[in-house]
């Protein structure tokens, strides 16, 4: 067997897996939602000074610049602002499901390569180092 055969086997899986989950009702509710939100400009402008704020406070934090109360409850008001319109609401509603979904598939994974660590490899496997 040639050492990348188990790579290929996995990363082939991974576009398979990619394909299911395109087809669940969850990635097609996160996608209908982005496309509602970008074709609505107030939508679209929420949550574009939403990521600016986000974009700004990450540099104070890169930088080492602790947030003021003042950083902390403009985030927080244009967070509120932000989830008030339905659009972005069912927006950041889709997100959240669909990321759920990616956190159990993680989880799967996880769990079958704890399987394979309970049982000694086959004599005929490479233990890589």
């Amino acid at each position: 067997m040639k050492p990348l055969a188990k790579i290929d086997t996995a990363l082939e899986l991974c576009v398979q897996l990619g394909k299911i989950l395109s087809e669940t009702e969850e990635y097609q509710k996160m996608k209908q939602a982005e496309a509602n939100l970008l074709h609505n400009e107030e939508a679209r402008r929420l949550v574009e000074g939403l990521q600016q704020l986000q974009m700004d406070i990450q540099k104070k934090k890169l930088a080492g610049i602790p947030l003021s109360e003042v950083d902390k409850n403009n985030m927080k008001e244009a967070e509120a602002r932000a989830l008030e319109n339905p659009i972005v609401k069912a927006s950041f509603e889709a997100h959240e499901q669909f990321q759920a979904i990616m956190t159990l598939v993680s989880t799967k994974i996880r769990e079958g390569i704890r399987g394979t660590e309970l049982t000694p490899p086959d004599d005929d496997e490479e233990i890589s180092e």
